[in-house]
């Protein structure tokens, strides 16, 4: 009896299923790892945002206020800043930074 040689069309084609699963779970790692990246970096951008509006506040009080700032891939991040206390008390700082469905809020004080 001569040794059989080959594959069948049936187990090409479990091979094919198997191997089109494994591809869509890579695919759908990949996903996830682009969008927590991307998040990351958006992150990133918003805490530099809301300490550099901080620093900004404690070293020279001003008025409370907004501004609009765009990414380099055109994520729009929205800040507000506001300051209260003061006069022998602390100085409560905060600062709000907002892009798509995402708030960061900072926040610190300043003795007097």
């Amino acid at each position: 009896m001569t040794g059989r040689r080959g594959s069948t069309v049936a187990e090409a084609l479990v091979g094919l299923g198997l191997a089109a699963i494994a591809l869509a779970g890579v695919a759908g790692v990949a996903g996830l790892a682009t969008r927590s990246l991307r998040l990351a970096r958006d992150m990133g951008i918003a805490v530099a945002l809301g300490a550099e509006r901080l620093e900004r506040l404690r070293l020279a009080p001003g008025a409370d206020g907004a501004d609009t700032m765009s990414g380099a891939d055109g994520t729009v991040f929205s800040r507000q800043w506001s300051h209260a206390g003061g006069r022998g008390r602390p100085t409560r700082l905060s600062a709000r930074v907002t892009w798509g469905r995402h708030v960061l809020d900072l926040r610190t004080e300043v003795p007097p």
